[in-house]
């Protein structure tokens, strides 16, 4: 085995790669930890993994289930939180509603989805439950089998001032292009303008299966503020 000292190699053409070959069958070891790299390459998509012992071969990585960034937007002053990408790669998808804030008192968050033709909003397009209790045990619900929107706060429960306002977490039940119509629950909480509780448990869908693709939240009037990020989810 020949050894080469030396603080630097540099390849001797401009722009041209530096190549790294073994002699006949022998392979190419780098690093104090012996590295021993493979002579030919593997297929798409594989990686590299190591034995332990420093020798390095490529293997296709393991199936399983996984959570994986769809998208995020956020909002300052806006009409409407907005993510699309949503498609079939992914068995369902969670959507997180994080430090939300309104430019009017009193106000209802109100969700909306879609797909390539842009948000959904006619008439009857939503189906949705919302349940409601407050710090003094007080507990309110309200629902529609038809309305423009899934709506997710009772009215009067969003402040505007320093300190008020919404979050939550919501997962929606199927593929971009399910078999079923897009199914959404959740859990949120807010703090109103006198300072109380409120927290819901939320249901609803889109009336119609659709190749869904986007989400939206936006209130019931004035502006919004904050951020809503939307992962793909992988059955393992």
């Amino acid at each position: 085995m020949s050894t080469l000292k030396t603080n630097a190699v540099t390849a001797q053409t401009t722009n041209s790669a530096l190549t790294l070959t073994g002699n006949g069958s022998g392979l190419v070891t780098i690093g104090d930890g012996a590295l021993t790299f493979p002579d030919a390459d593997g297929s798409a998509s594989q990686v590299i993994q190591t034995n332990g012992s420093g020798a390095l071969s490529f293997a296709t990585p393991a199936a399983g289930g996984g959570r994986i960034l769809i998208g995020t937007d956020v909002a300052a002053g806006d009409a409407s939180l907005d993510v699309t990408g949503l498609n079939s790669t992914y068995d369902a998808f969670e959507i997180e509603f994080s430090d939300i804030t309104v430019g009017t008192d009193s106000v209802v968050q109100w969700l909306r989805v879609g797909d390539s033709g842009g948000i959904d909003t006619g008439s009857s397009d939503y189906m949705w439950t919302v349940e409601q209790i407050n710090q003094n045990g007080t507990a309110a619900a309200a629902a529609s089998a038809g309305d423009s929107k899934m709506v997710l706060s009772n009215a009067g429960n969003i402040g505007s001032a320093t300190g008020e306002g919404w979050g939550g977490n919501f997962r929606l039940h199927r593929p971009g292009d399910g078999a079923t119509v897009p199914m959404i629950t959740g859990q949120s909480i807010s703090k109103d303008d006198g300072g109380n509780i409120h927290s819901y448990v939320n249901a609803g869908f889109r009336n119609a299966v659709i190749t869904l693709d986007r989400v939206q939240l936006l209130a019931s009037s004035g502006t919004i503020s904050g951020r809503m990020t939307i992962w793909g989810l992988k059955h393992g």
